[in-house]
């Protein structure tokens, strides 16, 4: 039962510390940026490598498969 509670809490603290990372280092929204956008910006903006790895996953996550339309690469 331990387990079961503790594998449904990784994703909030993930998305917790995922929105920590992004006001820390003042992220533009994934969700208007490509995926090739995104890591450009990682790593030109973050030094930090375990915070680059981190913020990179989770905004590629919900980056754009084209940001003029509303389609979502995680999905």
């Amino acid at each position: 039962m331990r387990k079961i509670l503790f594998a449904s809490l990784l994703p909030i603290i993930a998305l917790a510390d995922c929105a920590s990372l992004m006001a820390k280092y003042e992220a533009p929204e994934p969700e208007s940026k490509t995926m090739k956008q995104v890591e450009r910006w990682v790593n030109k903006k973050v030094s930090d490598p375990a915070d680059a790895a981190a913020l990179k996953e989770c905004m590629i996550a919900r980056a754009a498969d084209n940001p003029n339309q509303v389609s979502v690469a995680g999905k």
